[in-house]
C-alpha cells in the first residue's frame, strides 16, 4: 500500500487515493525509492498509467518536500501530444492536495497559450521536444531551477529522430538536475544515448542488467592501495578484529556475502563497543534509509553491506574498504575499489580465507594492478602460535599416555611372538630327516 511507504507524505498518498492508485505496483516499488535518493537511471517502461505515475510519484513527493519551489522544478519531455497530455492530467492529480502546478507545450497548442504557460512558470512541465524547443528558442527562455528530468519513451524519440530536438532543449538547462529516462527496450542506440545524457546512471527493469551501472565498470587504478590477508583456518572474524585495531579508521565499508555474514559482524563489532549498522536486499525502504543516513552522517562508523551490488551504494570517497568475502565477480570488485577515496589513506583489503583463494587467483590474473598481500596482524600471529604450541601439548601428552609394541629393526612393524605358535621359529627349521619309528620314539622321549 502507498500509505505504507513512509518516504511518501500524506498530501501525495491522497492524490494516489483521488486516482484510485493505492498499492504500488512491482515497478513502483523499484523506482521510487531509487529517484527519491538521487539516482539517474535508465528504465523499462511498462503500462501507461504504471509508468507515469512511477516518475510522478518521486518527482512530486521531492518538490512537496521543499521549503520553497519557485519556477519549473520538473520537466517532463515526451513525444506524443497525447502522451503529455495524459501525464498532465496524472501529475496534477497526484500533487492536487500538494498544491503543485503542471502544464503541457505540446504539438497540439499554440504559441499565446505557450507563452502564457513560461511566464506562470508551473512546478512541473510537460512538453513535446519539437514545440517546447521552438517555444523555448521563440521566448528566449532559460530553465535555472529545474532539479528533474524526465524522458519519455526514448525507442519512440530516435526513431522520430528527436534527439536532437531534445538535446536542444536540454542545452537550455543551466541547472544541475536529476535524470531518468524510460524505454521499451534496452537497444544500442538508447544505451548509447542514456551514457551521455546520464551521470552515473543505473538500468532498472531490464534483464541481465537490473540494478548495474550502465557503461564499462571503472578501472583499478595504477595508485589505488588494495591488498589482501591469507587468513588462517577459523580466524577470519578475529583477523577482521586486529586489522581494523591496526589501521584505526574514521569509517568503514564491509561486504560480505550474506545477511547472515553482516548479523554475526554486527554482533561481535558491538561487544566491542563499536557502532555499526547493515544494508542488505530485504530492508524496507524505511530503514534501508534510515541505516544509509546513519552512516553518512558519520552516527555510526561502520557500514556492513550484503547482497547489494557497490554500484547501486551511492557511495563516494570511503576511507576503508573491506572484502570480508571476496566477491567471485571482478567488475563487482572494481565498483568496490571505486568507492574508496583517492588520498594516500583510503584502502581496499580482502579477507582471503581457504575457500576464497581461487577468487583472488582470478582477480589477480584479470586486474591490470593486482592487490598485493600483507602480512598476518600481530595479535592474530600469537593467537595462531598459542594455537599451535597448545596442539603440540596435546599430542605429546597423547603419545606418553599410549603402550607401543615392540618394533621389528627391519621393517619397522610390530615382531610377532612365535612362542607356542606352529610355523614360528621352531616350526621355521628344517624338518628333521629321520622319520618313521625313530622319530616317532624320538619325539615320544624327548
Amino acid at each position: 500500500m502507498f500509505d505504507k511507504m513512509e518516504m511518501l507524505s500524506a498530501n501525495i498518498v491522497s492524490g494516489l487515493n483521488d486516482i484510485n492508485l493505492k498499492k504500488p505496483t512491482e515497478l513502483q516499488q523499484l523506482i521510487i525509492p531509487k529517484a527519491l535518493n538521487g539516482h539517474d537511471a535508465l528504465i523499462k517502461s511498462t503500462s501507461a498509467k504504471e509508468k507515469y505515475a512511477s516518475f510522478a510519484i518521486p518527482v512530486l513527493e521531492a518538490i512537496d518536500a521543499k521549503e520553497e519551489a519557485d519556477g519549473i522544478q520538473a520537466l517532463i519531455l515526451t513525444p506524443s501530444s497525447q502522451a503529455a497530455q495524459q501525464i498532465t492530467d496524472i501529475v496534477r492529480a497526484i500533487g492536487y492536495h500538494c498544491d503543485i502546478s503542471c502544464a503541457s507545450i505540446d504539438n497540439d497548442g499554440d504559441q499565446e497559450e505557450f507563452k502564457h504557460i513560461l511566464n506562470n512558470k508551473p512546478e512541473a512541465l510537460v512538453g513535446n521536444p519539437d514545440s517546447l524547443l521552438n517555444t523555448l528558442n521563440d521566448h528566449r527562455f532559460i530553465f535555472r531551477q529545474v532539479d528533474y528530468l524526465v524522458i519519455d519513451d526514448a525507442n519512440s524519440l530516435i526513431k522520430q529522430n528527436q534527439l536532437p530536438k531534445v538535446e536542444g532543449v536540454l542545452k537550455r538547462i543551466l541547472s544541475d538536475y536529476q535524470t531518468l529516462i524510460y524505454a521499451d527496450e534496452l537497444t544500442e542506440k538508447v544505451k548509447e544515448f542514456s551514457l551521455s545524457t546520464l551521470d552515473d546512471g543505473m538500468s532498472l527493469g531490464f534483464d541481465g542488467t537490473n540494478g548495474q551501472l550502465l557503461g564499462n565498470p571503472p578501472t583499478v587504478e595504477k595508485g589505488l592501495n588494495h591488498s589482501y590477508i591469507y587468513v588462517p583456518n577459523r580466524m577470519k572474524i578475529t583477523t577482521l578484529m586486529a586489522h581494523i585495531k591496526e589501521v584505526s579508521k574514521d569509517r568503514y565499508v564491509i561486504f560480505t556475502a550474506s545477511k547472515r555474514g553482516t548479523d554475526r559482524l554486527y554482533k561481535t563489532l558491538r561487544k566491542q563497543n563499536y557502532k555499526a549498522t547493515s544494508l542488505h536486499g530485504k530492508l524496507s525502504e524505511e530503514k534501508y534509509k534510515q541505516r544509509y543516513n546513519n552512516f553518512m552522517n558519520g552516527d555510526v562508523q561502520f557500514l556492513l553491506v550484503a547482497d547489494i551490488p557497490a554500484s547501486q551504494l551511492g557511495l563516494k570517497n570511503i576511507g576503508y574498504v573491506i572484502n570480508y568475502d571476496v566477491p567471485n565477480d571482478c567488475d563487482e570488485y572494481r565498483y568496490r575499489a571505486h568507492l574508496v577515496e583517492s588520498s594516500d589513506s583510503g584502502a581496499l583489503v580482502s579477507l582471503v580465507s581457504k575457500q576464497d583463494r581461487s577468487d583472488i587467483n582470478k582477480l589477480e590474473g584479470e586486474l591490470a594492478h593486482g592487490p598485493k598481500e600483507l602480512t598476518l596482524p600481530k595479535k592474530v600471529k600469537e593467537e595462531l602460535q598459542r594455537r599451535r604450541n597448545k596442539t603440540k601439548k596435546k599430542r605429546k601428552r597423547s603419545n606418553n599416555g599410549r603402550k607401543r609394541k615392540k618394533k621389528n629393526n627391519d621393517t619397522g612393524l610390530p615382531q610377532p611372538s612365535y612362542e607356542k605358535h606352529s610355523g614360528g621359529k621352531e616350526g621355521s627349521k628344517k624338518k628333521d630327516k629321520k622319520s618313521g619309528v625313530i622319530g616317532m620314539l624320538k619325539n615320544l622321549f624327548s
